[in-house]
């Protein structure tokens, strides 16, 4: 029984020592890469340029990307990643799809590549994530073989989520973005069609007014420009534009401006109406915004300020009190 015992923490200490040192090696490998690529990275215009490239996008949408000196190593970390969310993630359509709908709403490219991308992306948080858990298991564990791997399979479940939990919070704030601009920029539609403009020239004037103003709808109408130059209908090019954004407010729209299209009444009394009812429902939305405000300031009231505020009022009268005991 003794033998037996025996080869079984002889087994467990080889498995641990195993698992720790192959731990220690990867968190090593990873420092010695952090500290190589910031002593070897230098600027480079042509890499600048692809990426300036990169985050314009076919439509001139997104923004500007940087190169840092930690390219190399993500894109090392990203080839790892790669096979292991191929067979996590990317066996599932339906949740593909998912990913392709929170893309398309965060105002991002929505293709395959894309979608590949993002799911190497959980991938690659998830093992530095479980990595880094790992060696704190380790080390709370005090060389506990069960801690490691808790903290491994715990830190890469939690850290696949971080960038799923990213982008659906890059996509609402978008879609605030998007609710909240959108009145002012369709008086602004009213304007450049009242003006003489047409329903294409209106949409291309409007994307190009209101790239500071409002990015995110700017995009928006730049894209529906593109399609439309491209040969799309105009039915067509709007029902897409509806699905991308994930507003109702700009579904509602997409469809009042096909209708009245089709029915050949005036675009800008349409939008006049529209634009007025949405001013007016930005306005409730703030409304209820602002009656909730109390509700949620109950909280932190009785949590942080009540507490200390009670400590100051009634301390010293505690002291005192205590005080007076004790000299009788």
């Amino acid at each position: 029984m003794a033998e037996t015992t025996l080869q079984i923490i002889d087994t467990t200490h080889f498995l641990l020592l195993i698992g720790g040192g192959i731990v220690v090696i990867l968190a090593t490998f990873g420092v010695l890469a952090v500290i190589i690529s910031l002593l070897n990275y230098e600027e480079n215009p042509v890499k600048q340029r692809l990426y300036q490239l990169k985050g314009e996008g076919a439509l001139g949408g997104a923004g500007f990307e940087k190169s840092t000196p930690f390219d190399d190593l993500y894109e090392l970390l990203m080839k790892v990643a790669k096979p292991i969310s191929q067979s996590l993630y990317a066996q599932n359509d339906k949740y593909k799809k998912q990913v392709k709908i929170l893309l398309t709403e965060a105002g991002l490219q929505d293709t395959e590549d894309r979608v590949m991308a993002f799911l190497a992306q959980r991938a690659a948080v998830g093992l530095v994530t479980g990595m880094v858990l790992a060696v704190v298991g380790t080390i709370l564990g005090v060389g506990n073989l069960l801690w490691m791997l808790f903290g491994a399979m715990s830190g890469f479940m939690v850290g696949s989520l971080l960038p799923q939990f990213r982008l659906k919070g890059a996509a609402s704030k978008r879609k605030v973005e998007i609710r909240f601009k959108l009145a002012d920029t369709l008086d602004l539609m009213v304007v450049c069609v009242e003006a003489g403009l047409g329903l294409d020239s209106t949409i291309q004037r409007v994307a190009d007014e209101t790239e500071k103003m409002a990015p995110e709808i700017s995009y928006e109408f730049r894209r529906l420009n593109k399609e439309l130059n491209a040969g799309l209908s105009r039915i067509e090019a709007f029902q897409n534009m509806g699905q991308r954004s994930g507003v109702d407010e700009v579904r509602s729209l997409c469809a009042m401006i096909v209708q009245s299209d089709k029915m050949g009444t005036s675009v800008a009394d349409t939008l006049r109406v529209y634009a007025d009812d949405l001013r007016t429902k930005r306005r409730q939305r703030a409304e209820e915004l602002a009656s909730k405000a109390s509700i949620k300031m109950t909280f932190p009231l009785v949590l942080f300020i009540f507490p200390p505020l009670f400590i100051v009022l009634m301390g010293p009268v505690v002291i005192n009190a205590v005080l007076q005991f004790m000299v009788q």
